[in-house]
């Protein structure tokens, strides 16, 4: 087979198949100038303007569909002014819901003498305990677990934020952690769970979870059975951080 190059030497160009092909170029340059010219117009006239005007729509990407998009980060607008960029775990040291005016310390704690999750000294019933052998607020992974009391004839904090029965919180209720070096790592409410103790499974991550998406939790005791003096189930309220 004859190269490229043999091919141009074996193909004649007289003066005479010249001409038209110039003047075939010109009208080719010509009318492709025209039609950018209807389009720069066209789209003049037709894109939005003004502060009405919205973000560009993208398609689904190949990996997924519109039905599977991931929910989009939280907009500036809905960031507290006081949330910081945390950037790695920190030992927490204060909590605060402003919707419910909670703001309480936090005092750092492993496990009771029986081996589970410590809770808060008994005479404390507003602050929370932070499981230290957990992950911490603000960590990349993992669940940080705070514990906070519930009184059987009332008047804890637990007690309001399960009153009746029924969580307190509302979706979007903002939850904020500070930390000793100004940290601030701010949560927004997800859900609430009460499992009963007998139906806890101790390999779920419910409680435990070291590598999981970073979250909170808050943990209290529900269901106070006066003959046994024991709490028959537990509540947690989980929590999402929010990115500023």
């Amino acid at each position: 087979m004859a190269s490229l190059g043999n091919q141009a030497r074996l193909t004649p160009v007289s003066h005479a198949s010249t001409e038209p092909k110039q003047n075939r170029t010109r009208l080719i340059v010509i009318l492709a100038a025209l039609l950018v010219i209807i389009g720069l117009a066209v789209y003049a006239v037709t894109r939005p303007t003004g502060p009405d005007a919205g973000p560009p729509v993208s398609s689904p990407s190949a990996s997924g569909s519109a039905g599977s998009a991931q929910p989009a980060p939280a907009s500036p607008k809905s960031v507290p002014a006081d949330c910081t960029a945390v950037t790695e775990g920190f030992v927490p040291t204060r909590y605060v819901i402003e919707r419910l005016g909670v703001d309480e310390p936090i005092v750092a704690l492993d496990l009771d003498d029986k081996g589970n999750i410590a809770a808060p000294p008994k005479d404390e019933p507003r602050l929370a305990s932070w499981w230290s052998g957990g992950p911490q607020p603000g960590a990349d992974k993992g669940k940080a677990i705070l514990s906070i009391h519930t009184y059987r004839n009332g008047n804890a904090l637990g007690n309001e934020l399960f009153k009746d029965g029924a969580s307190q919180f509302k979706p979007g209720d903002i939850l904020k952690v500070y930390g000793q070096a100004g940290q601030v790592q701010c949560y927004s409410y997800a859900d609430a769970t009460k499992i009963n103790i007998a139906d806890y499974d101790p390999e779920s991550s419910v409680m435990i979870d070291y590598d999981g998406a970073p979250s909170l939790t808050i943990i209290i005791c529900w269901d106070f059975v006066a003959s046994t003096e024991e709490w028959d189930s537990r509540v947690f309220f989980n929590f999402v951080p929010i990115k500023p």
